[in-house]
């Protein structure tokens, strides 16, 4: 946004990180966690709203200090180093076969109201129709997006209306046995869970340009926003753990619940635009956003620029594109269950989310003139005991699910395929360091 053109409100900014936040996690990880904790997924979620909000405060200072379009890669890769920021940013792209939690999600949402459809089936049909729109680059996704949030956050609300007069016993779920029946670490592993469906919000970081007050309004919509999904959230956790037995509910989809408490129109808006529509919307989004990223890095050198190449005809990036359906589209073909999907992916996601909080670490020193003028700007002693406290965070939440992930063999892949992202930089970093001096002589 230039001067003169209208800069973001606060207000503006509270719709755009609500609008984030909403989405298909509380429609997929809900039910899961609820398998994982019973009855102490409602206070799950308080604690997932913590470990999303101490690093927000670093994303904000980020984001006040150093305005970007690139990115987080672009904060790892000018702050920590350019061989970090290649290894973010492909620890970004592996983590997306949580594509397919999404595509998945609408095959079980479709078998709630259709028993004989095949969900392998739905769920890629789903898959290449969000690649194919992507591919032609339709620009109806806004507004999708748009018409989806408002419906879905009416059958949510609906949801909460509706079903908390009937839930059976409230006093229940604040009982120190109800909320730890699997003990401490299934309860912090479904926590570290639902945290996904609470990411979102972040995003705001990279408005520090076009809001009117940055440093007061980004930091505030970031937390505001969250702690308001956040209490919604806890809300359905609560109706959807309280109407029926958890055996009944847990690892399915909250459409169980919908059916029991919901008249059967709203039962279907709930299932049709607010369960498989956001499904589809989440993905699309993923789609739209997911290869900023890699093309900075490709622009840099770290892989051939072919990878990056548009389509003549509709301007995509095919190639990364149809990277990424591949991505969502193994786990698949191979039927994999959608909570394992959800705990890597969650987990993974926890790897690569420490690099930019730490980045804030080196603000200070590399970008002064930035910090020193940044209008949210954290004291220095902030600027390492925030990262700090996020890592061990990140930490704990890993080894949450640490026998869960071993259980199902992810562990060594994860392994494996960062030594070979850490061998491949060294090799290609005199290539990529030969390519910018020409550039700059350029």
């Amino acid at each position: 946004m230039s001067g003169s053109e209208k800069k973001l409100s606060f207000w503006e900014l509270m719709i755009i990180g609500i609008g984030q936040l909403i989405g298909s996690g509380i429609m997929v990880l809900l039910c899961i966690a609820m398998g994982m904790t019973g009855k102490g997924v409602a206070f799950s979620f308080i604690v997932a709203a913590v470990i999303v909000i101490i690093p927000l405060i670093a994303m904000a200072a980020l984001g006040s200090a150093i305005p970007n379009s690139g990115g987080m890669y672009v904060y790892v890769r000018d702050l920590i180093g350019k061989k970090t920021g290649f290894f973010y940013v492909t620890l970004l792209v592996f983590g997306q076969f949580i594509l397919a939690q999404y595509a998945i999600g609408v095959g079980e949402y479709a078998k709630e109201l259709w028993s004989n459809v095949n969900v392998g089936l739905i769920s890629m049909g789903v898959m290449t129709f969000v690649f194919i729109v992507n591919l032609i680059g339709l620009k109806t996704s806004v507004l999708l997006q748009r018409f989806v949030v408002v419906i879905l956050v009416g059958s949510l609300l609906a949801f909460v209306i509706y079903g908390f007069p009937q839930v059976k016993d409230v006093g229940s779920f604040f009982q120190a046995s109800n909320i730890l029946p699997n003990g401490l670490g299934s309860f912090l592993a479904a926590s570290v869970l639902v945290r996904f469906a609470l990411i979102g919000s972040e995003f705001l970081s990279e408005f520090g340009g076009d809001a009117k007050n940055p440093g007061r309004d980004i930091p505030i919509a970031m937390i505001l926003s969250t702690v308001c999904v956040a209490v919604l959230y806890v809300l359905i956790a609560i109706v959807a753990a309280g109407v029926l037995p958890i055996d009944e509910v847990a690892f399915k989809t909250l459409g169980v619940v919908a059916k029991k408490i919901l008249p059967t129109w709203m039962y279907f808006v709930f299932m049709i635009g607010g369960g498989m529509f956001a499904l589809i919307s989440s993905l699309n989004a993923v789609f739209a956003w997911a290869t900023k990223g890699i093309k900075q890095a490709i622009k840099d050198g770290w892989l051939p620029e072919k990878l990056a190449e548009e389509n003549k005809r509709f301007g995509t990036a095919h190639w990364l594109l149809l990277m990424y359906y591949l991505v969502g589209m193994y786990p698949i073909l191979i039927g994999q269950e959608i909570k394992t999907i959800s705990v890597i992916g969650t987990n993974i996601g926890l790897i690569f989310s420490g690099f930019p909080v730490v980045a804030i670490m080196f603000l200070a020193k590399k970008r002064p003139k930035e910090y020193e003028n940044a209008q949210f700007k954290l004291p220095k002693w902030a600027m390492y005991t925030i990262p700090a406290i996020s890592m061990c965070i990140y930490v704990i939440g890993v080894l949450s699910s640490w026998d869960y992930l071993k259980s199902q063999g992810a562990i060594t892949p994860i392994i494996v395929f960062c030594i070979i992202v850490a061998a491949y930089t060294w090799i290609r970093e005199p290539y990529v360091k030969n390519k910018q001096s020409l550039q700059k002589e350029e």
